[in-house]
């Protein structure tokens, strides 16, 4: 939940430390957790419109149907607030992660990663195609500049 007294969950964009606090407060691998922002590509503030009418928000463009107020996690999230604080919506994007890693189901840990994108089968790929180079990436580059979990899965 959103602390304002929390440097994490302040209004600005999210930058290369606050993604790592993200991801080690939420226990996923930081490079998985840059990858992802990598691969969505989102800004600060952003809304993007889907074909579908859910909006992609800031800069781990988490998707609004999440934040549906029956059935979605984060149903008791400000949109506002997932937009514009950035470093928040990356511990958002991480907490989801986390859930997406500690699900039931497929063992393959990749498969898991990109179901943060989708869980259907041809989409889960083209976006795991996208992410695993980058996952290595930016493993590398922390592992260079950073003391933090890396995923080499």
């Amino acid at each position: 939940m959103l602390n304002v007294n929390d440097p994490q969950h302040r209004v600005g964009p999210a930058d290369i430390p606050c993604v790592i606090r993200a991801a080690m407060r939420q226990g996923v691998p930081a490079n998985v957790l840059l990858a992802l922002a990598s691969v969505e590509g989102g800004k600060n503030g952003q809304f993007v419109r889907n074909t579908n009418g859910t909006d992609d928000l800031g800069h781990f463009q988490i998707n609004t149907m999440h934040f549906d107020t029956q059935s979605g996690v984060f149903r008791h999230v400000s949109k506002t607030d997932a937009a514009w604080r950035g470093c928040y919506n990356a511990e958002l994007a991480a907490w989801f992660l986390r859930q997406r890693l500690d699900a039931p189901g497929n063992h393959d840990y990749w498969v898991r990663v990109a179901t943060y994108h989708s869980a259907t089968a041809q989409y889960n790929t083209i976006y795991r195609r996208k992410l695993v180079p980058l996952a290595a990436r930016w493993g590398r580059w922390l592992m260079a500049n950073y003391p933090t979990q890396v995923s080499t899965h």
